[in-house]
């Protein structure tokens, strides 16, 4: 088996099969079906990219991050909390610039 089909083709159609099925019978949330088909989108555009196909690759990364917009603001909720924690131990400090004279 050629790994370009295994990358560009088998995977991506598997994962984009099964987040449908679960979509449709309702055991996938809506955040975790544009998950699983960013993933899918990013998988097959790194193949396409790796095989030289530069318009199917910019057609998987333009996918791939409406796939992931839908999924930032269709209920990421969970990741934007745990961004916002880890945000609050860093502090910042304001630098000013040394003066020369």
């Amino acid at each position: 088996m050629d790994i370009f089909l295994l990358f560009s083709i088998y995977i991506p159609l598997a994962l984009g099969l099964c987040a449908l099925a679960g979509a449709l019978t309702g055991r996938l949330p809506a955040r975790r079906f544009y998950a699983v088909l960013t993933i899918a989108t990013l998988i097959r555009g790194i193949a396409n990219i790796a095989h030289g196909k530069a318009l199917y690759a910019a057609t998987d990364s333009g996918l791939a991050a409406y796939y992931a917009w839908r999924w930032w603001n269709n209920g990421g909720d969970d990741t934007k909390r745990r961004l916002r924690n880890l945000a609050k131990h860093f502090t910042p400090t304001r630098r000013t610039a040394p003066v020369t004279g």
